[in-house]
């Protein structure tokens, strides 16, 4: 089974000494630690409150479904309100919540949105318990002091990222806030304010933390950087984002995997490509390990998996992988008709999306077919293939939980940092040539790599072909249009389009046309909407707002 790093040991040390919180509570809850005051201040305790911050990015914090309405992936609060993805399932009343997150009806009692609200707030409080801690030692009784501060504040930074991304908002509570007055802070911040303490906690994380660490999971400061770059592009500051991308790029630590397919393979997962991912794993001495609890009901039936079937890939995203005679996107015409085993296709659309006759990764017993499909009359056939361990891996449980997988989720990949930068190059109009560089190097990677053969491995499983942008045609309108579809092929179903939209402004024209485009194949999206102004972001939770006794408002629009 997956091997068992000493960081993910003290995860599980970390979780049966922590209780985070439970249902009736909010962030305002202090952990409940078996360690006391004393023992907490000597290296091994403090070493148990950062590896319980660590811990607590997965975001289960209660028992039993722990992750499965707020997944750390995001794939129901982004990819499944964009045109990337389908709720699935077992039909549109399986978890009815993510239905209404699909069609746009997004109301302030979803369940689904108070609970990602507090197990962000449940890891922001582990980090600030920690970060409490190390205010009263010194470097001589903890040595790693300054690195621990830095990596809980990088931890903590995330956190409060992807608060602002799907909120839009959140309530800023740090160390220096004492229990008692957490309650009084108020949701009130202005954006560039709440911006700048992301901003800062990444800021000193770089300043703290070394380059190398000596465990497999542990931050260094390259992913400081890359998560910084990653916050002024939200920002539109495209100076800046280069900077940082550049810190990355620089230190030679990091790079593309010379094939596709290794990026979602368990043996893979702390190669170049991975600058910081979320760590997971199997035969940990827990019952199921500690495995992605949150992308469980992803996996497909049939066969392999036998699984849930959520985050289908939608039509329109498997359109888009078709392609001219050059192998190029077909920018404006892609979603004229409906992609068949027999177009030319981008050979990544095999590597992410299980479509019907095609193989499943290293799975020999059968094709992709239509048993391994839940309720192909409502979302069609297609499946989530490229964020699912290969069903061949001894790494995989077998039985429950179906599909249960050991596979890292990543949080920032280096070709997730590359095409940042080019795009914050694109956006500012400097070096155009060195962006159109960076997404040829994305595309000759796919271009190289193995492509999806027929079960027999004689011959290709469909007809492939991608090819790379000419300097020619290349100003700054069509790398803006290439750069935002290379988004979408290589970071399909990761997490990431929604708020690519958003940042972007073409939330409402895009998924608005695809909305009544889709409709026609998925009924149940008559009547979806997005509507500009409101959807981009989630209402706060409405029991928060009520436990507030008034401090807290509500987003406007909602």
């Amino acid at each position: 089974m997956k091997k068992i790093n000493k960081l993910l040991y003290i995860f599980a040390i970390a979780a049966l000494l922590f209780t985070s919180c439970n249902e009736d509570e909010f962030l305002d809850a202090e952990p409940k630690g078996a360690l006391n005051s004393s023992q907490l201040q000597t290296p091994e305790g403090i070493a148990t409150l950062v590896n319980s911050a660590y811990a607590g990015l997965a975001q289960n914090f209660t028992d039993p479904n722990p992750a499965f309405f707020q997944p750390a992936s995001n794939w129901s609060f982004c990819d499944v309100r964009s045109d990337d993805a389908y709720k699935g399932g077992g039909g549109v009343g399986d978890i009815s919540e993510y239905h209404d997150l699909e069609l746009g009806n997004i109301r302030a009692d979803n369940f689904t949105l108070e609970r990602k609200w507090k197990a962000l707030y449940v890891g922001i409080s582990r980090v600030n318990e920690a970060l409490g801690a190390l205010r009263d030692v010194s470097l001589e009784d903890v040595p790693l002091r300054d690195i621990h501060i830095g990596e809980l504040r990088l931890i903590r930074g995330h956190f409060y990222f992807d608060l602002m991304k799907n909120f839009g908002s959140y309530v800023y509570i740090d160390e220096s806030i004492s229990f008692d007055e957490r309650e009084k802070v108020p949701n009130t911040f202005n954006v560039q304010e709440l911006w700048g303490h992301i901003e800062a906690d990444f800021l000193d994380a770089i300043e703290k933390l070394p380059e190398q660490r000596e465990l497999a999971g542990q931050v260094n400061k390259f992913a400081a950087h890359a998560y910084l770059c990653r916050t002024y592009l939200f920002q539109a500051k495209w100076d800046e984002a280069v900077i940082q991308a550049d810190a990355v790029i620089n230190s030679g630590r990091y790079g593309l995997f010379s094939d596709f397919t290794k990026l979602w393979d368990v043996d893979s997962e702390h190669g170049p490509e991975f600058i910081w991912s979320i760590e997971f794993s199997t035969n940990d001495g827990s019952a199921s390990g500690n495995i992605n609890w949150g992308n469980l009901l992803n996996t497909p039936r049939g066969a392999a998996y036998n699984g849930d079937n959520f985050h289908m890939p939608s039509q329109n995203l498997a359109n888009a992988y078709k392609v001219d005679a050059n192998g190029l996107p077909l920018f404006d015409s892609f979603n004229s008709s409906d992609v068949t085993n027999s177009d030319q296709v981008d050979p990544r659309l095999d590597h992410t999306i299980g479509r019907l006759g095609i193989p499943w990764k290293e799975f020999k017993d059968e094709v992709y077919n239509e048993t391994w499909v839940r309720d192909a009359g409502t979302y069609g056939t297609l499946g989530s293939k490229k964020c699912q361990i290969d069903p061949t891996s001894p790494y995989m449980i077998k039985g429950w939980p179906w599909g249960g997988s050991p596979l890292n989720w990543p949080i920032i990949k280096y070709s997730d940092l590359i095409l940042m930068k080019a795009e914050a190059l694109i956006q500012s109009n400097q070096n155009l040539e060195e962006a159109r560089s960076i997404i040829n190097s994305i595309r000759e990677r796919a271009q190289n790599s193995p492509y999806v053969k027929t079960l027999d491995g004689i011959s290709d499983a469909a007809n492939y072909k991608i090819g790379l942008y000419p300097s020619a045609t290349w100003t700054q309108s069509y790398g803006l249009q290439a750069l935002k579809f290379e988004r979408r092929l290589e970071l399909a179903l990761e997490g990431i389009r929604f708020y690519d939209l958003v940042r972007w402004g073409d939330a409402s024209e895009v998924l608005n046309t695809y909305i009544q485009q889709e409709a026609s194949k998925r009924t149940y999206l008559n009547g979806a909407n997005f509507v500009a102004g409101k959807n981009e972001y989630l209402p706060i939770p409405q029991d928060e707002i009520d436990r507030s006794g008034g401090i807290y408002i509500q987003n406007p629009a909602y």
